[in-house]
């Protein structure tokens, strides 16, 4: 009896102490908000589609209806027990009407169930729990259509004291996906445990500690030729841990110390061990000067990888007034792997003025010297690589760092390396001379901007030496408060007594950049003219861009981007790639309930290995009587990639009601 006493003295307390002087109502459960849609919706889409000279058309029309709720409530007290439940449920049919195949009849439908819990929510110690399904269909950059199925449950709990506040939080997810066009199958399941704390003892330190243990598994299914069916399952589990620190060493925090320590471990298909030490000081010293100055060490294991790397970098730099900034710095990088031995030294000045002009301008002058001295030894001609960070980029071309890479040796993974990306479906490989070209495919698993890590075999010379001199120097004027811009960059590199370079070509080159740019309210846009003279790489790049956003009397909104980049003479002469992107959006309010919006873009890039042309635009016209909300809406959309052609139209009615 005491114990049950003690218990409910606990439980009353909780709600006394986040209540406080408010009057919330104590109930078994109540419902304190309630909102949703209840939506019809009939479309009508045409596609037509060419492929390796083979036509196809589909029709389908759909009527379909959905119920979707977002509600909140909490059980006894909101500081005891909330629930948040989103869910929804839109099930979709129609009729396919095929030219070249028999029809078929399909079932479209989207579930969602989203549940989160809040228990003790506003206390030290505190819960919280989720789990989410969703099934439905999307689209890869409006290029390869998705059917998806996902689900995942986990929580977070959360204690905050004084002495040692803890978080740990857990996530168990599964999902499946399946490429309409390529039947290509992704199964993936990832559970991932983390536990942090975070301490300051003071106004001037800042301490954290992480430790996380994740576990993928990721089950690849494709057919290489009909009737031929390649699975493909990855499975690693990757432990790591960290321990971050930040000191201030005076009371101004005009001195600081920053400190890392981590360790990554991942053991499966792809063994991983990476241990890591950062240590970097920064003192803002008298006479405006800065000093900074850092020491990191890695110690790397991975297949026949085995290497330990020592990295000191210091820099001191000089504020004269506001107009001349002087920097220089050293860089020391000591690699001892098993296969070869490397030290590299950089040393860097630099210089940087900047002065006012006439008509409201600015002159900004910049002069960079750069020496990269390398020597390496080595008895070994063939050079693994693993982990190789490259960002891919549409626009950008994107380079192996070594040469005379055995072009069948090359595997891109994600960052856990339990992803597996497959040639000509999500990326591509160029040769360009000696070096090795990587671009990313439209529509593939890899998104723009993202970030690969890249296995090859490479030949090397054994032992070679060099010392790489490059300036850099840049200058700009612009006028009217940076309404007008000119500018002019120039770079160069050169190489001093190179020795044993048989398997190496050398990037000796000459750079020329000329460009203006302009920026005025409602409207900004640019030209830029580059000339790179390489032995590796040369190239010829014309830039242009241009940025259209305004309104007119706050009833038409209007944007617009265009950026158009062109390469001519990569490599040698006829050589071309293209990359062309414009976007726009206008929307027009009729009345306070009667809305227009026009959406377009246009993309379109061509030259070796590359063959896209994508257009998509559409029309809505939304009105609103009371809580009913009408929406018409035409799309159309063209692609054209590689071999295959696409014409796809579609007309829509959505009637909703809102509550």
């Amino acid at each position: 009896m005491k114990k049950i006493s003690f218990l409910y003295f606990i439980f009353l307390f909780t709600i006394c102490s986040y209540s406080q002087n408010k009057q919330i109502e104590t109930t078994f459960w109540k419902l304190t908000t309630l909102n949703g849609e209840l939506n019809i919706n009939s479309f009508f889409w045409d596609q037509k589609t060419t492929r390796d000279n083979v036509n196809e058309r589909l029709q389908s029309s759909f009527l379909s209806g959905g119920l979707f709720l977002n509600s909140q409530s909490y059980f006894w007290h909101p500081n005891f027990l909330s629930l948040d439940l989103d869910v929804g449920y839109s099930p979709e049919t129609g009729q396919y009407l095929s030219l070249v195949s028999p029809d078929r009849n399909e079932i479209n439908t989207l579930k969602k169930l989203n549940v989160r819990a809040y228990i003790l929510k506003k206390n030290a110690l505190n819960l919280s729990v989720f789990t989410n399904l969703h099934e439905g269909y999307n689209n890869r950059e409006n290029l390869t259509n998705l059917r998806s199925n996902f689900k995942n449950w986990g929580g977070k709990l959360s204690y905050t004291n004084k002495y040692f506040p803890l978080i740990i939080s857990y996530n168990n997810g599964e999902g499946e996906q399946l490429e309409l066009q390529t039947d290509r199958s992704f199964i993936t399941a990832n559970e991932n445990l983390e536990l942090r704390s975070e301490k300051s003892f003071g106004t001037a330190d800042f301490n954290q500690i992480v430790y996380s243990h994740n576990k993928y598994a990721y089950n690849t299914t494709f057919s290489v030729i009909e009737g031929d069916i390649v699975n493909t399952l990855i499975k690693n589990d990757i432990t790591t841990w960290s321990m971050n620190n930040r000191i201030f060493l005076d009371s101004k925090k005009n001195y600081n110390f920053n400190s890392r320590i981590s360790n990554y471990d991942q053991q499966g298909n792809f063994n991983y061990k990476r241990f890591e030490i950062s240590e970097n000081l920064f003192f803002k010293l008298p006479y405006k000067f800065n000093y900074s100055g850092s020491y990191n060490f890695f110690d790397i294991k991975g297949g026949i990888q085995n290497l330990k790397q020592h990295n000191v970098r210091s820099s001191l730099s000089h504020q004269l007034y506001k107009s001349l900034r002087t920097n220089i710095s050293f860089e020391y990088n000591n690699v001892n792997d098993k296969r070869y031995k490397e030290i590299i030294n950089r040393k860097v000045a630099n210089i940087n003025y900047i002065k006012k002009i006439p008509l409201k301008g600015t002159l900004s002058l910049n002069y960079t010297f750069n020496t990269n001295q390398q020597d390496r030894k080595s008895d070994d001609l063939l050079l693994a690589i693993e982990r190789e960070e490259q960002t891919l980029t549409d626009s950008q071309i994107v380079l192996l760092k070594n040469q005379n890479i055995n072009t069948s040796t090359v595997e891109v993974n994600d960052a856990s390396g339990t992803i597996t990306y497959r040639l000509n479906f999500d990326y591509l490989l160029i040769e360009r001379n000696e070096l090795l070209e990587i671009q990313r495919i439209p529509g593939g698993q890899i998104a723009n901007n993202e970030i690969v890590y890249i296995n090859y075999m490479a030949i090397q010379p054994s032992s070679y030496k060099y010392l790489a001199v490059t300036n850099y120097f840049n200058a700009t004027i612009s006028l009217f408060q940076n309404k007008i811009a000119f500018y002019y960059k120039t770079a160069n590199q050169d190489f001093i007594n190179p020795v044993n370079i048989a398997f190496l070509t050398l990037d000796y080159f000459n750079q020329n950049v000329y460009g203006s740019r302009f920026n005025f309210n409602f409207i900004s846009g640019g030209i830029e003219k580059d000339n790179y003279k390489s032995t590796i790489i040369p190239y010829r790049l014309t830039k242009y861009y241009l940025i259209l956003q305004g309104n007119i009397k706050e009833k038409l909104f209007f944007t617009f981007n265009g950026d158009i980049r062109d390469y001519q003479m990569i490599v040698e002469e006829g050589i071309k790639q293209k990359y062309s992107n414009i976007s726009g959006n206008i929307s027009y309010n009729i009345n306070q309930k009667t809305k227009l919006n026009i959406q377009g873009s246009y993309i379109k890039q061509e030259g070796e290995g590359v063959d896209l042309d994508l257009l998509t635009s559409r029309l809505t016209l939304t009105t609103r009587i009371r809580q009913l909300f009408l929406s018409t809406g035409v799309e159309l959309y063209k692609s054209k990639l590689f071999n295959e052609k696409m014409d796809f139209n579609k007309f829509t009615i959505r009637l909703s009601r809102k509550f």
